[in-house]
């Protein structure tokens, strides 16, 4: 009788998977999809410019703008524009930004100095806290960026940063083209 059940025992076939096969599909098709990913790049092409707008309107309500310039190199300047900067700045070649404040003094910022640019809007702002327009209504305050068509993006960029590290929110962007 002990034979016969150890012989039965040894006719009957295991159940175990063999999962060799299906590892190795795996890993086949694991090495196909990260071949044929490609990653995606973007090329910056030096040739593209900032659009200008083709056409303008004088801003409507100027109430609670605060104006933010921003600079191109002095060099790509024309001579008007360069020779009003010179005299500005006092010959300063590092600014890129410029703010006025409330009694019309102009005060340029230069790269290193994005936090005090951040605190005079931070001030500016404050000021307009409180302000009611015509309508009684608090004001919007916006951050107002002029520049002309040669200025770098990333300077336009370093101001919007600053506007919002301030709290504002609400941009406006004004551009001239250049001569």
């Amino acid at each position: 009788m002990a034979k016969k059940k150890n012989a039965r025992a040894n006719d009957e076939v295991s159940g175990d998977v063999n999962l060799s096969p299906m590892i190795d599909c795996c890993f086949l098709l694991l090495i196909f999809f990260v071949v044929n990913a490609t990653q995606i790049t973007v090329a910056k092409d030096p040739s593209v410019k900032i659009p200008s707008a083709v056409s303008c309107t004088d801003l409507k309500d100027a109430k609670g703008c605060i104006v933010i310039n921003v600079y191109a190199d002095p060099d790509k300047m024309d001579d008007k524009a360069r020779a009003k900067f010179n005299k500005t700045f006092g010959g300063r070649a590092d600014v890129i930004w410029s703010l006025a404040d409330a009694n019309g003094k102009t005060t340029g910022y230069s790269v290193n100095q994005q936090s005090e640019l951040v605190t005079a809007i931070t001030k500016m702002k404050d000021l307009y806290k409180n302000s009611k327009g015509e309508d009684g209504k608090p004001v919007k305050v916006r951050a107002y960026f002029r520049g002309d068509q040669n200025t770098p993006w990333e300077r336009t960029q370093g101001a919007i940063e600053a506007a919002v590290k301030a709290g504002i929110a609400d941009h406006v962007f004004g551009t001239r083209a250049a001569n």
